[in-house]
């Protein structure tokens, strides 16, 4: 492969086991960042940095989905907290890419300043990704894969990975319809906190919307509505990522970006509540 990979397509069967189910997808967000990590080069195509990252929180979003595994197995609890602290490693050079492709018209001493602090984020994030830790941790992770204890806590049974993706879902909507109502009334953490729910739920469709084959138009319906509610909350988070990163990188004399807060909130809030409203694809499971 000589260019960065998206994520690829995930179809499980409607009666797969809850631990089959966890595997498939556990398997296939490695292998989307697997694919793109050999392309990672602060001088090259940054999408394969971007692309890597998701693979890892895609992962991470798996684990939080089916959070009785950590909470019932300590190699998988520890697995997750490092697999944050990898994508966290990763943030700032993302951060900084983000920055300078939406402002090509830097001058030559900011965009030396930036390009500094660019080579020094990916050299940081490089460094952790290539420690004996990482390595031994990843080695880790695909032996506990390999040995699939999380069948015990999911289950094996036919169906039952239909049953706990829904309870997961559910239960990450619940959290955004309550932490959502009325998000002018949150602070920056707590409106970002919703934005993560969002996040999760959105990748959880992503994952396991094709076990629900009946539901194929609805699937797409609340996906397209998470990842708008993530867009737009996002948006309310520009200028606390853009302050940060002036004042990382040294750059001088830069107009900070404009957002329409109250415009933004409100379509934000919008689409909260459309999602709290309409029907989930999964509810038909949970009333069983």
């Amino acid at each position: 492969m000589t260019s960065p990979t998206k994520a690829p397509a995930i179809t499980l069967s409607p009666r797969l086991g809850g631990g089959h189910a966890f595997e498939t997808v556990a398997r296939l967000c490695l292998e989307h960042a697997d694919a793109n990590e050999p392309l990672l080069d602060v001088h090259g195509d940054d999408e394969a940095l971007h692309q890597f990252r998701v693979g890892y929180r895609r992962l991470r979003s798996l684990f939080s989905l089916a959070r009785e595994v950590s909470r019932m197995d300590p190699e998988a609890a520890r697995i997750k907290a490092e697999l944050r602290e990898l994508t966290v490693a990763f943030g700032p050079a993302r951060d900084l890419d983000v920055f300078r492709d939406g402002h090509l018209e830097l001058s030559a001493a900011n965009a030396a300043r930036l390009e500094k602090a660019r080579v020094k984020a990916y050299g940081e994030a490089m460094a952790l990704l290539n420690s004996d830790h990482w390595l031994r941790t990843r080695a880790d992770l695909d032996a506990w894969l390999a040995a699939g204890t999380y069948g015990d806590i999911l289950g094996t049974g036919t169906w039952s990975g239909r049953a706990w993706a829904a309870g997961a879902l559910e239960r990450r909507r619940k959290r955004i319809r309550t932490m959502g109502r009325k998000l002018a009334k949150l602070s920056d953490h707590d409106r970002h906190q919703v934005r993560i729910e969002a996040k999760k739920v959105r990748y959880g469709c992503q994952f396991f919307g094709s076990m629900w084959p009946e539901h194929r138009a609805d699937v797409m319906v609340m996906e397209k509505g998470l990842g708008a509610l993530q867009d737009r909350l996002g948006a309310l988070n520009d200028f606390a990522t853009w302050s940060r990163l002036v004042k990382l990188t040294g750059m001088k004399s830069l107009t900070p970006p404009v957002v329409d807060v109250k415009a933004e909130l409100a379509a934000a809030q919008e689409l909260a509540d459309e999602i709290a409203r309409v029907p989930a694809f999964w509810e038909s499971t949970l009333q069983r």
